[in-house]
């Protein structure tokens, strides 16, 4: 049996696999079951890419370009 697995995000093809899967049931729901997993991991992993990064929470430090304050001695 040929079994063919296609993923697409936002309409996008991100994975198309197809594989000859034969042997008894058990078995063939076993080859089934681990590639809808494996496309499945690929899928999330490509949608997780599409998100824009967030922007951060607080602006970095700016670069001091003074000199720091040092205590004198008396």
């Amino acid at each position: 049996m040929q079994v063919e697995i296609t993923v697409k995000v936002d309409g996008e093809l991100v994975r198309q696999h197809v594989e000859m899967v034969d042997g008894t049931l058990d078995q063939m729901e076993e080859k089934i079951h681990a590639l809808g997993q494996q496309v499945a991991c690929e899928a999330l992993q490509a949608s997780v890419d599409r998100v824009n990064p967030p922007r951060p929470l607080f602006r970095p430090k700016a670069a001091s370009t003074g000199t720091k304050a040092t205590k004198r001695e008396p």
